[in-house]
C-alpha cells in the first residue's frame, strides 16, 4: 500500500488565504545551521581557489583600459549634463 503524505504545514490550496498566525520564515531561517555550514564550505573553497589569483597585480594594459573607459564615461556624463542643463 503506498504511503500518502499530507500537505506540509502552512501549505495551501488554490483560493485559500495564507495563515498569518505564525511569522514567515526565510529560506535561510528554515535551513538553519545547514546553510551556515554550506556557506562556510563554499567561502573556504572559493578562497582556496581564487586568493592567489586575486592577490596578483593587475596588468598595466588592463589598468590603462580601465582608466581610458573611466575618462570616456566621465566625458559622456558631462555632455549629457550640459545638454540637460543647457
Amino acid at each position: 500500500m503506498p504511503i500518502r503524505l499530507g500537505r506540509p504545514s502552512g501549505a495551501r490550496t488554490k483560493g485559500q488565504e495564507a495563515s498569518s498566525d505564525r511569522p514567515k520564515q526565510t529560506a535561510a531561517e528554515w535551513l538553519g545551521t545547514e546553510e551556515d555550514v554550506f556557506d562556510l564550505w563554499l567561502r573556504q573553497s572559493l578562497h582556496n581557489v581564487f586568493d592567489a589569483v586575486a592577490a596578483e597585480p593587475i596588468p598595466e594594459e588592463i589598468m590603462r583600459m580601465i582608466e581610458e573607459d573611466r575618462g570616456e564615461r566621465e566625458h559622456i556624463r558631462r555632455s549629457r549634463r550640459a545638454k540637460r542643463d543647457g
